[in-house]
């Protein structure tokens, strides 16, 4: 189990003389979360994420379920073989070959703007190369502070990249079992769903955000079983993970078990336990990288999946890739005005009017605001009664940011 951490180190220079881009990424690592917990738990914020997700409850570990190897592997996109971290002493590491995310997209545009903060202290003193240009250490299990400090990071104007770390779920398991009947257990994963608000409110207040493209992505470690979590049963592989943006399909994706490569042997790296077919649709932890990777530099024109050297494991799950097949929806939608003050025109609906897909706006808390079924490429929305603020439009697995006034 995880030391509990009381050093607060805040490397906040706040020098904001980089330059910044609209296309952002916040990642969201809840530590030791089983999957069945967490759909059983109350979790409206995360919830509303997922009208405009790719998403799934039945994500697969595929590694050494330590919080070590499970968070080198996400935050590099490559699996424990080569990142060399087996343990939660990251000893073995080989984060020079394999740098993290910052130090991967800052080789594409070096002057992004990468923060993180995190509750256990080895994700910024032994993930090493990550080239981050703010480092926050909360307490652990401080749930709130984090919340706190995440909200401070947003108010950089330039930020691009922001990893905020919680570690509650995980250390409550360990002391009272990692349990979907255990009241202690749930009440964390809720307690955690609440900063998560905090931090989703702040980015949405951002005086910028209706010209901003953010992609969030939530996701945990492991699971665990008993108070323990480190072998290979379903209760400490069988995870979650998420990915909310435009730039993603918006489904939910049901997999089965693509395998491990530790077959239950987390010194010995093993293929022949993995179904690779299956692991091309199954979104891992080595994803979260190549998907916030390749949405920072997309505009280059680069893929990390296809760039040799930096060998990558994972798959981006962004429209258009080659990871994932690319939707037939009508791209050509347009809104106007926007923003809007009473009629909204929503044109371009050809797509949708043939399927007879509904055309629905919702609010940032995930409420379903406005919901029609189009019979022509054109429909009108009064929006004088909606409240002001920022709205999704969605048509099919389109999705649209519509500001109201």
């Amino acid at each position: 189990m995880k030391a509990l951490y009381a050093t607060v180190f805040l490397s906040l220079q706040f020098l904001f003389s980089f330059s910044s881009q609209n296309r952002k990424v916040l990642i969201i690592g809840i530590d030791g979360t089983r999957s069945d917990a967490f759909q059983q738990a109350n979790t409206p914020h995360i919830d509303a994420l997922l009208g405009t997700s790719t998403y799934s409850y039945s994500s697969w570990h595929t590694g050494i379920t330590w919080s070590g190897p499970s968070w080198s592997t996400i935050l590099t996109g490559v699996n424990w073989n080569k990142h060399g971290v087996t343990n939660n002493n990251f000893t073995g590491s080989n984060f020079n070959q394999y740098p993290p995310l910052p130090t991967l997209a800052k080789q594409i545009k070096p002057n992004l703007n990468c923060s993180i903060v995190a509750e256990w202290d080895p994700l910024i003193d032994d993930i090493t190369n990550a080239s981050w240009n703010r480092m926050v250490k909360v307490a652990d299990g401080s749930n709130f502070p984090t919340a706190d400090s995440a909200i401070i990071e947003l108010q950089n104007p330039d930020i691009d990249l922001l990893f905020a770390y919680f570690d509650k779920v995980d250390l409550t398991g360990h002391t009272s079992t990692f349990s979907p009947s255990n009241p202690l257990y749930i009440n964390a994963i809720q307690d955690v769903d609440s900063a998560v608000g905090k931090v989703l409110n702040a980015l949405y207040a951002r005086p910028t955000y209706a010209n901003e493209d953010w992609l969030i992505l939530v996701v945990t470690d492991h699971g665990g079983s008993s108070f323990f979590h480190g072998g290979n049963s379903n209760a400490e592989r069988q995870i979650w993970w998420i990915a909310s943006g435009d730039m993603v399909a918006h489904q939910q994706i049901t997999q089965a078990d693509p395998g491990t490569y530790s077959c239950g042997n987390n010194t010995v790296f093993d293929t022949t336990c993995v179904d690779l077919s299956l692991l091309k649709t199954s979104p891992v932890h080595a994803d979260i990288t190549v998907t916030a990777l390749h949405y920072l530099i997309y505009d280059s024109g680069i893929n990390p999946e296809t760039r040799p050297e930096w060998n990558l494991d994972g798959k981006s799950w962004l429209i258009n890739s080659t990871g994932v097949n690319e939707l037939a929806e009508d791209k050509n939608i347009s809104v106007f005005p926007n923003p809007v003050e009473g009629e909204l025109t929503v044109s371009g609906l050809k797509f949708a009017a043939a399927k007879q897909m509904s055309i629905e706006l919702f609010s940032m808390d995930g409420k379903k605001v406005f919901s029609t079924v189009p019979v022509s490429e054109n429909i009108s929305i009064n929006t004088e009664s909606f409240a002001k603020g920022i709205y999704l439009l969605k048509a099919g697995k389109v999705s649209k940011k519509i500001v109201i006034e």
